[in-house]
Parts: structure tokens; C-alpha cells; sequence
């Protein structure tokens, strides 16, 4: 007989521990989470969004401008805009061409606007003309805290190119001091990146903004209606 793993072995260690759970409640479901690196427990749902019935058919490519970043200003996010790049292309909805902070400064007065001002009037004008955009993604760092618990807080809009009206929006803070924040992140990280950080724990994401990020990230575009006119 093997004494180091036995299928049933398995299994009755998993329902002691659930029965442990229903026994003692939120307390032990915490402590189970962290001792055995699981996830139980109730998950973050992003809810605060808004998006037109669907998708317009010829949203084809869409430009993803540069952090707008605040009361942050001081401060360099190059590894979450990437992240967040690398996501929305992730979701196969349209082509995302990044505009460098550089090219703004080039082509506009600012390297960055909110999505909460008014724009340039001839912001899309120019960025039709170089990169034949049908849309445009801003996104708005509204909250960070890099210390435990970390925190980002985000606001992104997505506008038709050729109009201006807008198609999809979502304001979110995510703090992972919210056990339901937490057990989300760490479920995202075991089922989607555990690849690149194969031998870290999962708790490991609680203690970096660049991967907590990427958790955000891919809660807020999974909110866009993949369906199109």
C-alpha cells in the first residue's frame, strides 16, 4: 500500500477540511485558504459598468491611450499599462494599438487625458489620420496603494472612434484587504498565470502590484459584451 498518496486518502483529507469549514465557519475558511493555498469562498464581481446593447460591427481597431494618472503622476506604472495592453488584446475583440506617451507629446499638448474631461476636439481626428482607428480606450488610475493591502482603484471608457459617443465604461476599486478581492485574485492567478510563477503560492499575488494588476485587468475587460451589431 502507498502510504505517501492514496485516492481515498485524497478525498477524506478534502472533506474534513470542508467539514471543518461548515463547522466553524468564515474564521477556518480563512485559515484553510491560507495554510492549503485554496480558494473558498466568495468571489469579486465586477458590476459597476456600462456598454450599449453590443459591440459596433466595424470596431476593428481600437487606440489604447496611456494612463491618466492623477494624484499618481509621480509615479511609474510601464509594468500595469503593459499588463493591461496584453489582456484587452488577450480578449480577441479588435486589433489595440498602444499610443507611447511620447507620440501624445508629439501629437497633443498632454501625454495623457481623462476620461472624465473633455478631450482635445481634435484628438480623433489625428489619431484616425496616423493609425485609422474606429475606437478609443481611456483608462483613469483613480486609486493605488503598492502595500498591503494592495489596492487599485481604475476608470476606462471605450469611445467610438468616428462619433465620439460612448460604447463601454467601468469604475472599480479593487482593495485585497476585501476577502472576496483576495480569493478572485488568487483564483485568477492559480487558473491563469500559475505558468508564469509556477512555484509560487498564489498568495504571492497579494504582494505585488504588477501581478495583482493583471487580475484587474482582466475583471474589468471581461465585462465587455463580446457580441457585435
Amino acid at each position: 500500500m502507498n502510504l505517501l498518496f492514496s485516492p481515498q486518502r485524497g478525498l477524506s483529507t478534502t472533506a474534513a477540511l470542508l467539514s471543518i469549514f461548515f463547522i466553524a465557519g468564515c474564521a477556518s475558511v480563512h485559515r484553510a485558504n491560507s495554510e492549503y493555498d485554496m480558494t473558498f469562498g466568495k468571489k469579486r464581481v465586477t458590476t459597476n459598468v456600462y456598454q450599449t446593447a453590443s459591440l459596433p460591427g466595424d470596431l476593428n481597431r481600437v487606440a489604447l491611450l496611456p494612463f491618466y494618472k492623477g494624484n499618481y503622476d509621480h509615479l511609474s506604472f510601464d509594468e500595469l499599462e503593459e499588463n493591461f495592453r496584453l489582456e484587452l488584446i488577450d480578449k480577441r475583440l479588435f486589433e489595440v494599438v498602444a499610443i507611447g506617451p511620447e507620440t501624445m507629446k508629439e501629437m497633443f499638448p498632454d501625454a495623457s487625458y481623462s476620461s472624465v474631461e473633455y478631450l482635445p476636439t481634435d484628438l480623433l481626428t489625428k489619431l484616425n489620420a496616423r493609425y485609422d482607428i474606429d475606437g478609443l480606450m481611456l483608462v483613469d488610475v483613480s486609486y493605488f496603494n503598492a502595500y498591503q493591502p494592495i489596492g487599485l482603484g481604475l476608470r476606462a471608457k471605450l469611445l467610438n472612434g468616428n462619433t465620439g459617443e460612448l460604447i463601454w465604461a467601468v469604475d472599480e476599486v479593487f482593495d485585497a484587504s476585501d476577502p472576496r478581492v483576495s480569493n478572485s485574485a488568487r483564483k485568477f492567478y492559480k487558473t491563469e498565470s500559475i505558468i508564469q510563477y509556477p512555484l509560487h503560492n498564489t498568495q504571492s499575488v497579494l504582494h505585488s502590484p504588477n501581478r495583482f494588476s493583471k487580475y484587474v485587468a482582466h475583471s474589468l475587460f471581461s465585462t465587455i459584451n463580446l457580441q457585435k451589431d
